[in-house]
């Protein structure tokens, strides 16, 4: 008999914890300052500067390849100037895609 009686003041216990988990309301979360960039300062700091860092090196890379098959073909400045604005275009397009939200929203 004590197994029946245990198994009823745990089922009474378990209904008890069930209904008070159904009225308790979680907790509001807190307004982030930066909530676009991922909700923290650190988090906003860290988007911007893979941003920077991904149109600094593809300009410099497109500088860079541009100058060195200039190097080779004696063309200056034409595959510099080119290779570098195409490098631009390569940073701008890394920096759309880093910062643009993600999700199906």
């Amino acid at each position: 008999m004590t197994s029946e009686s245990d198994d009823d003041a745990l089922k009474a216990r378990l209904d008890r914890l069930g209904r008070d988990l159904k009225s308790a309301k979680p907790a509001a979360p807190e307004a982030a300052p930066l909530s676009g960039a991922g909700g923290s300062a650190g988090a906003a700091w860290s988007l911007g500067m893979r941003a920077a860092s991904e149109f600094v090196a593809a300009a410099a890379v497109g500088g860079g390849i541009g100058w060195g098959l200039d190097r080779v073909l004696h063309t200056k400045p034409a595959f510099t100037i080119l290779f570098f604005l195409l490098g631009v275009a390569a940073g701008v397009w890394g920096v759309i895609r880093a910062t643009s939200p993600k999700g199906g929203l």
